[in-house]
């Protein structure tokens, strides 16, 4: 049984303005989560951008169980965005990466 890849790491991002963001796990969920409830469709992008740069520093650090469940959550942020969504399922997928990406 694979078990949770314990990570401990920020990642530092440029906004449009030159701000710079962390961009962390829990920013990720929350923006996730305001989209697939269908809640801010603005958030859809925030998070589909984020989750990205998280799953590419999963695959950096090889933490590939990580990165498969964020590539899960990136797909339905996507049938999200196209109006397919995947309600309960993606929310749980959600919750997946929670638990498997710990400390990201």
């Amino acid at each position: 049984m694979a078990r949770p890849v314990t990570v401990v790491a920020s990642l530092i991002v440029l906004s449009g303005a030159g701000e710079v963001q962390a961009v962390g796990l829990a920013s990720v969920q929350a923006e996730a989560r305001l989209c697939l409830q269908g809640r801010l469709p603005a958030a859809c992008e925030r998070a589909l951008d984020q989750t990205e740069q998280l799953q590419r520093r999963a695959a950096d650090i090889e933490a590939y169980p990580c990165q498969t469940l964020l590539l899960a959550l990136q797909a339905d942020v996507i049938l999200q965005q196209l109006g397919h969504g995947r309600g309960e399922r993606a929310l749980a997928d959600l919750s997946a990466a929670g638990r498997g990406c710990v400390g990201l």
